[in-house]
């Protein structure tokens, strides 16, 4: 995600802290780099969820906490575990997670998504 896109993503979402895009004033602020959106990290792990349940399925609930700060360049990873099922209604239970390659998990959550439960 290029600076310019950082910028038009704190004007959208109106958070004009500038730590989000000018990478000398988040410096100054005592950070390594600038820092992506714990929002824009939310709409990914969204989406992650979205196409897991495929173009059936529903998304009825996700939250998440943004524990660790994502830098720009760092390659973030986006994983899952069912922790129930219905086998009923198709309602499925998640714990998710994003984690940077290495392993530190910077936002971990849960999801409620529903499966279709047959074919057309």
């Amino acid at each position: 995600m290029c600076i310019r896109d950082r910028f038009l993503y704190s004007a959208a979402s109106h958070n004009p802290h500038r730590i989000h895009y000018d990478r000398a004033y988040a410096e100054f602020e005592g950070h390594a780099d600038i820092l992506v959106h714990g929002p824009l990290q939310g709409s990914w792990l969204t989406q992650y969820l979205s196409d897991w349940c495929g173009p059936r399925g529903r998304l009825l609930g996700v939250s998440w906490q943004n524990r660790a700060s994502a830098l720009p360049e760092t390659e973030l990873e986006f994983h899952g575990t069912v922790t129930a099922v219905d086998g009923t209604t198709g309602t499925v239970e998640l714990d998710v997670w994003e984690q940077t390659a290495a392993g530190e998990v910077l936002m971990p959550g849960s999801a409620r998504v529903m499966l279709p439960t047959s074919h057309p």
